[in-house]
């Protein structure tokens, strides 16, 4: 009970950051990463203004896959905007 309890205070302070940071307009790239380390693909999606459908395609790949998910962490702390999902995540993100 205490780690889910912990577990959803995390997840509210996380949504209460993303929302401060939504609501000043300013795109922190702390944020979109941290996001792309939760939910891969979020961060992009967060670059983009939460613009498009959500990325559900790369968010279910990245949670199988750590490779990439880090490289939606990658992508997401560049500053990319792009909803694909990157399977070369040994070279570095093109912005």
């Amino acid at each position: 009970m205490k780690k889910w309890l912990a577990a959803m205070m995390i997840v509210a302070a996380l949504a209460g950051s993303v929302t401060t940071a939504t609501a000043a307009g300013s795109k922190d790239t702390g944020a979109a990463t941290l996001l792309s380390l939760v939910m891969p693909g979020t961060g992009e999606w967060y670059n983009n203004n939460w613009q498009g459908a959500f990325p559900w395609g790369e968010c279910i790949v990245g949670h199988l896959c750590f490779c990439i998910q880090l490289s939606s962490a990658m992508d997401a702390a560049n500053g990319n905007t792009d909803n694909g999902l990157r399977i070369d995540f040994w070279s570095a993100p093109i912005k």
